[in-house]
């Protein structure tokens, strides 16, 4: 790419902050000379900043791309009216922001599955940037989380009655489901906790730990409709 285009590309606003950065970088030598000083790790992040960088946001956009395409593609037609035409940039643009930003796949793909659902159906474009804006911070570890509780059985306890709850932890009041911590074998205590305490800051899980069984704080969980509402926007319920 020459270096008049790689200005072009960058001086426009829409182009995400770290592409343009990424273009602009090469074309600065001041700044390639302080990265390549730094001692041991100078040339790499060199390289990561030339060059590898525009490679992960080209493979990441493709991801993306495909992903929209390949849920398109099951479609008889689809077309974008006059009065879509801002609801669908505005979407676009705040899930795009992320997929730049993001080295999961599957993560990728969660934003495209919103772009393309909602181009290819309901065309809520104000409800799906915020499930966008929603799940901009959950890992897919976040995830697991929230399908590994919304897919229990409801108790049959008499006191959580109607609700799919899980101990958090192994404890004495819930005996026929297995702890969550059993099934993330590969997290601490602590991370668990960190994890199902932001997903209750998102308002997708509730904390039944606390008033009940005198049982303290991040005990005793259950989703929450949003949580629900979540998962099959962004297509998580489709296999199941």
């Amino acid at each position: 790419m020459s270096k008049s285009r790689k200005h072009e590309i960058a001086s426009q606003k829409d182009v995400p902050l770290l592409t343009r950065g990424s273009l602009l970088y090469g074309d600065s030598t001041s700044t390639r000379s302080l990265v390549l000083a730094l001692p041991y790790v100078g040339s790499a992040i060199d390289l990561i900043l030339s060059k590898r960088g525009q490679e992960f946001v080209q493979k990441r956009t493709e991801i993306f791309l495909e992903e929209i395409g390949r849920r398109l593609e099951k479609l008889e037609s689809c077309t974008i009216e006059k009065d879509d035409e801002e609801g669908f940039f505005d979407l676009f643009q705040a899930a795009y922001e992320n997929v730049v930003r993001t080295r999961s796949e599957e993560r990728i793909k969660r934003f495209a599955r919103l772009v393309g659902n909602c181009l290819g159906g309901d065309r809520q474009w104000d409800e799906t940037e915020a499930a966008v804006r929603l799940i901009s911070d959950l890992t897919d570890t976040h995830i697991k989380i929230l399908t590994i509780i919304t897919t229990l059985r409801v108790s049959e306890r008499e006191s959580f009655e109607g609700l799919r709850i899980i101990s958090v932890t192994e404890n004495k009041i819930i005996d026929d489901v297995p702890p969550l911590i059993d099934s993330l074998p590969y997290l601490s205590e602590a991370a668990l906790k960190m994890y199902c305490s932001e997903l209750i800051s998102k308002g997708l899980l509730h904390d039944e730990g606390v008033g009940r069984w005198s049982t303290g704080s991040l005990d005793l969980l259950v989703p929450t409709p949003l949580a629900d509402w979540l998962l099959d926007k962004i297509g998580e319920y489709d296999d199941r």
